[in-house]
């Protein structure tokens, strides 16, 4: 299993254009392996239309704002009885690899003609997380120009320095351009010195 990054064999040939393109960039990404990435398909069966509604007196959760047409275009594509393709990439601590902490995970849904990049909830992979240090991308046009923006997309972060303040889980994660110094206190956690 993983022999390859980003292994489908169940999408069409549009979406196989999208795989191709991303997967010929991915085999260079720094500290990215194939078991960090994967291909998902969701079709109309997998909407998720009956929503659980949350206990009386709390707030129903709303998606982020800079998200609303990502998640129209997913809703309407599936009513419509499409299926919709996702590129999910993980971030994964070098150091905490053999216990699988991932600390963001990455998507690029194909709807139509459309794209839709951003950093994703990882354990659906559909739901966008609200902006923090990865901005949205959006683009339409042909699988060639969606597959290269989508390569280009993962590869500008996948090449990002990381830094953790502490190693507990969650503590701290987060970029530093390329050149920084390691601060007191961090360490080290992707594309950065040993």
């Amino acid at each position: 299993m993983y022999d390859d990054w980003f292994e489908d064999d169940e999408s069409n040939n549009r979406h196989q254009t999208v795989v191709r393109l991303v997967r010929e960039s991915a085999r260079s990404w720094p500290e990215c392996r194939p078991a960090d990435t994967a291909v998902l398909l969701f079709g109309p069966d997998d909407d998720d239309e009956e929503a659980v509604q949350p206990p009386a007196g709390q707030p129903r959760w709303e998606p982020p704002a800079e998200h609303t047409a990502y998640l129209t275009a997913l809703d309407e594509a599936l009513d419509r009885g499409e299926d919709v393709l996702t590129l999910i990439a993980d971030l994964v601590d070098r150091r905490e690899r053999e216990r699988g902490l991932i600390f963001m995970t990455l998507g690029a849904t194909v709807i139509g003609d459309q794209l839709f990049c951003s950093e994703r909830h990882s354990q659906n992979y559909q739901t966008p997380e609200p902006t923090h240090e990865v901005e949205p991308l959006t683009a339409t046009g042909s699988p060639e120009r969606l597959g290269r923006t989508a390569a280009a997309w993962f590869e500008e972060i996948m090449n990002r320095p990381i830094v953790s303040s502490c190693p507990v889980v969650g503590g701290g994660y987060r970029f530093v351009p390329p050149g920084t110094a390691l601060t007191p206190g961090h360490r080290w956690v992707r594309n950065g010195r040993e």
